[in-house]
């Protein structure tokens, strides 16, 4: 016969060790949810002299969302903190045997914010007549395309792939500087370079 003065008991911790385990499903499905795609380590384009940060795969894949932090040391140009938010979008493959996989062309669009005490969003009004100048110093929105050759992993550990990836971006200020002097400038002077590796989890 059950004893009820410990039904309610034994009610009570089923109803607690239930609410436990989906706790604790919940926090595993956020803990999965913010745990980084891929890290990336990046050589220059317009991000500092070098950069790392961490990417998010979506659509299968096809497209990232990367948070890069990159530093100009102060004997490269100047002393520079950059953030970043970058968005690519790989529209294509090309399987190469079994281990190699090439995106050739992929469009790229980030957002970067310069720090510092001469970087704002705006410029100093006490310098500068309000709409004197039409760019922030310090936020520019790049474009760009990015060719990766992605390796893929073996299985053994949780590395499943490595990208090498190259990148050609522009951003809001050269571009409208060359079109304001077509003659002056040649349309490859505003793009520049970067180089990069990822790792994919």
């Amino acid at each position: 016969m059950v004893n009820l003065a410990r039904t309610p008991l034994l009610f009570s911790l089923i109803i607690i060790l239930g609410c436990c385990t989906l706790g604790l499903k919940a926090q595993n499905k956020f803990l999965k949810a913010i745990t980084p795609d891929q890290a990336i380590l990046q050589y220059a384009g317009s991000i500092g002299y070098l950069s790392a940060g961490i990417g998010y795969d979506f659509f299968k894949e096809k497209s990232s969302l990367s948070f890069l932090y990159g530093y100009v040391p102060k004997n490269k140009g100047g002393e520079l903190d950059i953030a970043a938010v970058k968005f690519d979008y790989k529209p294509f493959k090309v399987k190469i045997g079994n281990q190699l996989v090439w995106h050739p062309i992929n469009p790229v669009a980030f957002v970067s914010y310069t720090f510092g005490q001469e970087f704002g969003f705006e410029f100093d009004s006490n310098v500068y007549a309000d709409g004197y100048y039409f760019w922030s110093p310090a936020l520019r929105e790049h474009l760009g395309v990015t060719s990766e050759l992605k390796i893929l992993g073996d299985g053994s550990t949780k590395i499943r792939s490595i990208s090498l990836y190259a990148e050609a971006n522009t951003n809001d200020l050269y571009a409208i500087n060359w079109y304001h002097d077509r003659k002056g400038i040649a349309f490859t002077d505003i793009f520049r370079l970067g180089f990069g590796l990822k790792v994919n989890f």
